[in-house]
């Protein structure tokens, strides 16, 4: 059951720039493993040549995958961020400021959440949607 009154998400235009961009590796990837293979050489420099192509490839079957579902969920009582490192539930009670920014660059703001019982003091999370003022109204909500 999803109760989130808001969820913040990549766009339609990011998440096909992430697919383009994972297929590009994958080709050069696969290219770079065909050119090692076909250069000949010593046994070594062709092993070293298909690993260092598998770099692209692993990049984009893992990486890309990840970026995809980055998340920021605004429930009633929590904030919920899943990214690349760092996936945490923020109670609201442990928030202390909350405070958005637009980002220069294409439809992204910069989220600043001050914490009192957290692993991190202060938190900075780029989000990629409009600038809104819901998770500060939300934050003020809670204060009123």
């Amino acid at each position: 059951m999803n109760d989130a009154l808001h969820t913040y998400r990549f766009g339609p235009l990011v998440k096909t720039a992430l697919f383009v961009a994972a297929l590009l590796q994958i080709v050069a990837g696969i290219m770079l493993i065909a050119n090692a293979y076909m250069a000949g050489g010593s046994v070594l420099a062709q092993f070293s040549g298909i690993v260092m192509g598998m770099i692209p490839v692993a990049i984009a079957l893992f990486v890309v995958p990840v970026l995809w579902n980055c998340q920021l969920r605004v429930y009633e009582n929590r904030l919920e961020y899943q990214g690349v490192l760092l996936n945490i539930a923020i109670p609201r009670e442990d928030l202390v400021a909350v405070s958005a920014a637009p980002k220069p660059g294409f439809g992204m703001f910069g989220l600043t959440l001050e914490l009192v019982n957290g692993p991190f003091h202060r938190l900075n999370l780029a989000i990629m949607s409009k600038n809104e003022d819901r998770v500060v109204n939300w934050f003020e909500t809670a204060r009123a």
